[in-house]
């Protein structure tokens, strides 16, 4: 009896470390979840991993105790954001907030800007190469596609409300048809493409 009061005397330090967790949420626009709906969570070093719910809220189980631990946020299996935790935090009853986006360079006074030269963009999120058709959209309409990939994609946001401010100037200028432009364009499905280009 002695032996198993002993043997649970000394792991209850493992079992009270093995019940911290790291409790966080990862802020982002509805329109990034939309896009980005499967977001996953792990700690540099540990096994765990988990999805995001759909608040963009996880926990992650303390597998050893340390000083911070480096969270990892993964899209298609690319790391996406990197966020350092510290362990003081694991003593928040609330879930630690976590924002993804960073400072944005690109801003809808760029858009502005890039039509009174007339040189717009579109922000397109794709892996592959532009095909001959988008190409040749480019050169008839007198714009250049920005291929976006996870690495970047911290600015989705951003290059969203570019693309919305890129587009009406198109249907105002261009009279250029969005079925017709790259179907990967950041934020065409949900487009406002009525009213003023300077909007």
């Amino acid at each position: 009896m002695k032996k198993h009061f002993y043997i649970i005397l000394l792991l209850f330090p493992l079992l009270i470390q093995s019940q911290e967790f790291i409790k966080g949420k990862l802020i982002t626009s509805q329109s990034f979840k939309n896009k980005f709906p499967l977001i996953l969570a792990s700690i540099d070093g540990f096994i765990e991993r988990k999805v995001l719910d759909d608040n963009g809220s996880f926990q992650l189980r303390i597998e050893k105790e340390q000083p911070e631990y480096t969270i990892h946020f993964n899209i298609n299996d690319s790391i996406v954001k990197t966020y350092i935790f510290k362990h003081s935090w694991t003593k928040r009853k609330r879930f630690k907030l976590i924002s993804f986006s960073k400072k944005c360079d690109i801003t809808i006074k760029n858009a502005i800007e890039d039509r009174k030269n007339d040189c717009l963009k579109l922000y397109v999120y794709q892996e592959e190469e532009l095909t001959e058709e988008d190409l040749n959209i480019q050169l008839k309409y007198n714009f250049t596609y920005i291929l976006i990939t996870n690495e970047d994609i911290l600015n989705f946001d951003c290059y969203k409300k570019y693309n919305h401010t890129a587009l009406r100037c198109f249907i105002l200028d261009k009279d250029l048809s969005r079925n017709i432009i790259n179907k990967n364009t950041i934020g065409i499905g949900n487009a406002i493409i009525n009213g003023p280009c300077l909007k």
